[in-house]
């Protein structure tokens, strides 16, 4: 009897021990790094985590908690520009493994972060945008209510290879009615519409050129022209260099109707990002605002990927933002001032 006793006592103990080690309604994630980051930020897809934190490294080695009022999608961006998802769930303990190199990450614990994780790794063969839908396809009738899906179809569709409008409509229609209507999933119709507040300014913004010199970007390209902006950073390989050339054939298209080109990069590696420009012969002015993803543009256009392209007004009222090139032409031709006709004048006989 009382050996019976001390062991109810016992596990009753470890009851307590486990309770008392993690609150609840709390989601714990265990890391481990495997090169010498000192430090990751974490930040969230939509406004379900609106704040930045910072995760701080020792040996390799992290613990990171917070209370999520539901299942809340997070990613972990890297010093060097990569970002890797975690998915938190009430009273959850998570675990990731981040090499030190383009090898595979590992993330477990919880439905969603294992659900990703089968996923991501039946992915990696995947080499075209037709089987990404087809493979994306699979998992929202697998289960059109998981969290994980507005990631997936950012990273893989919307960051990666740029999906058109029709086909992501048509997947997002194939989702849960609560998950169409997720902060993500919404905003990104709105993407695709070119949906912005009227009230959006960038007029308080300070960005930086390649001597060090601080401007205040009301000032770039004065109030009477109509600005086009290339938000861009180097950690996404040529894409960024090539959607800056790409917009020189629109500053030459429409040279006669008021338009300014510039481009801002967001690298928080100055060095990096004057290494890339001093490459290219593009005729205009690049800046630079290093603060990353805690930018003023990122916050404000509630940009998720790059590179992105933004039309301003002169007095820096954003008027159209868009993650595809082709959109941008036929906006152009929509928003800019029709050039003055000039009049012939008559010849003195």
């Amino acid at each position: 009897m009382k050996s019976r006793f001390y062991a109810i006592l016992t596990l009753f103990v470890l009851f307590l021990s486990v309770s008392c080690g993690r609150h609840k309604g709390e989601f714990v994630l265990h890391g481990t790094v495997q090169d010498d980051t000192d430090s990751i930020l974490v930040v969230g897809l939509d406004s379900r985590f609106e704040r930045v934190d910072t995760i701080v490294c020792s040996e390799g080695r992290f613990k990171w908690s917070f209370h999520p009022d539901t299942v809340t999608t997070l990613i972990l961006v890297l010093p060097d520009g990569r970002r890797h998802p975690v998915f938190a769930e009430k009273d959850v303990e998570s675990t990731i493994t981040i090499p030190s190199d383009t090898a595979l990450f590992h993330v477990e614990g919880g439905y969603c972060n294992d659900l990703y994780q089968s996923f991501y790794m039946e992915s990696q063969n995947d080499t075209s945008l037709q089987q990404s839908i087809e493979r994306i396809d699979s998992l929202i009738t697998r289960d059109p209510f998981s969290e994980a899906i507005p990631y997936v179809i950012f990273e893989h569709l919307v960051q990666n290879k740029h999906i058109d409008e029709k086909s992501a409509i048509s997947l997002i229609s194939r989702m849960s009615g609560n998950m169409q209507d997720s902060p993500y999933i919404t905003a990104l119709k709105s993407e695709f519409r070119g949906e912005v507040a009227n009230n959006t300014y960038l007029n308080s913004w300070n960005v930086k050129d390649s001597l060090g010199e601080s401007f205040a970007f009301s000032e770039v390209g004065g109030s009477s022209n109509h600005l086009l902006l290339c938000v861009w950073a180097t950690w996404n390989g040529d894409e960024g260099l090539s959607a800056r050339r790409a917009m020189d054939s629109l500053r030459i298209k429409y040279s006669d109707r008021k338009l300014y080109v510039a481009d801002v990069s967001i690298d928080v590696n100055t060095e990096r990002w004057k290494n890339a420009i001093e490459k290219d012969t593009l005729d205009w002015f690049s800046y630079i605002d290093n603060k990353g993803w805690e930018s003023t543009v990122i916050k404000n256009c509630n940009i998720k990927f790059l590179p992105y392209f933004i039309i301003c007004s002169g007095t820096k009222r954003v008027l159209f933002h868009t993650a595809t090139f082709s959109d941008l032409d036929k906006e152009l031709n929509r928003i800019l001032p029709q050039p003055e006709k000039k009049q012939n004048k008559k010849k003195k006989k």
